[in-house]
């Protein structure tokens, strides 16, 4: 009944992670001493690597305030997390990796050698064929639960393959920045999602489909591991990093989902990994100075559109199961 902020220890508020759910992320706030509220949220995508960071324990939640501004709620959560300094060197003398996340191999590394060859490409494609099984196994067995009315069952069921998928996603992003970490001074260079959200136009399939793989978690883990060990993280605009050829710059085409081919006759490429063409391009969008930290500089923190970052869905079908889960924790 005034404008002070209901304020929570770390011990008052808890968060929960749903990536099977639309709405992700929900706030358990204290209400009585038999139950509590479980609030849905949408973060700030921009902050999510913190949000993150606490979900798996890596960093620790101080106090919390809870208040409203112009008819909507806000929850201000104070985070801490211990991070190596970054050592003051110039961007000409950082070295890009490209990383490229996809379907058919989750992540992709790759940088250039100091003759500007290709060098050392990583990747995780056997975790990417384990995520899509993992996947499969969720929404099958999740709608034939709900089909038969055990919903208690197949949430538990659910809960488990997502903290499966989660463990995935820890071990590969911790592996990726241990390929940073062997590399002198290097940055590591992402897809900006913004413009990943905003150009993919494949049709309302495709597009909940894409936009629910798992870029936005991915991200988040790999720059907030990365920062803790005190690796800058880059974004550039993915515009034909998957279509260019990194060696002439002509616009090809992918035959096959791993598999790029060069269009130009006078190119030496001819057919090249499609996932390592475009960790390179995307490395080489940081060498050609269009890169860019993902922060915000007007001090606005307001939540942004993250709604549409959301859980993967493989058919139509599990579409409509994953509109089932939405109020799961709602009522």
């Amino acid at each position: 009944h005034d404008d002070h902020p209901v304020r929570f220890t770390n011990e008052g508020l808890r968060l929960d992670h749903k990536p099977e759910n639309a709405i992700e992320w929900y706030v358990k706030i204290p209400h009585h001493e038999d139950y509590h509220l479980w609030i849905p949220a949408q973060p700030n995508p921009e902050q999510r690597d913190w949000l993150e960071a606490l979900n798996a324990g890596d960093a620790e939640m101080g106090e919390s305030r809870l208040f409203e501004q112009d008819g909507t709620w806000f929850l201000h959560i104070t985070a801490t997390r211990d991070v190596e300094r970054a050592s003051k060197v110039s961007r000409e003398e950082r070295t890009p990796i490209g990383v490229d996340i996809g379907e058919a191999s989750l992540v992709t590394v790759c940088h250039r050698d100091g003759h500007g060859s290709p060098t050392r490409p990583e990747l995780w494609a056997d975790e990417g064929k384990t995520i899509r099984r993992l996947r499969k196994t969720y929404f099958t067995t999740t709608r034939r639960l709900q089909t038969r009315g055990s919903e208690r069952i197949a949430e538990s069921f659910g809960d488990d393959v997502w903290s499966q998928i989660d463990d995935v996603f820890h071990s590969v992003t911790r592996e990726v920045v241990e390929y940073a970490e062997s590399i002198e001074n290097p940055v590591l260079v992402l897809e900006d999602l913004t413009y990943i959200r905003e150009s993919m136009d494949y049709g309302e399939y495709m597009n909940r489909r894409l936009h629910g793989w798992g870029f936005a978690k991915l991200h988040a883990q790999i720059r907030y591991k990365a920062v803790e060990k005190g690796i800058p993280v880059k974004t550039v605009n993915p515009r034909n990093t998957s279509k260019q050829c990194h060696a002439c710059g002509e616009v090809g085409y992918r035959p096959r989902q791993a598999t790029f081919t060069c269009t130009n006759d006078a190119c030496w490429i001819g057919e090249y990994q499609a996932d390592v063409n475009g960790a390179i391009n995307i490395a080489d969008r940081y060498l050609s100075g269009e890169s860019h930290s993902r922060e915000h500089t007007d001090g606005d923190d307001s939540a942004e559109d993250g709604g549409r970052l959301t859980a993967p869905q493989d058919s139509q079908a599990d579409a409509e199961v994953q509109q089932e889960t939405l109020g799961t924790y709602a009522s």
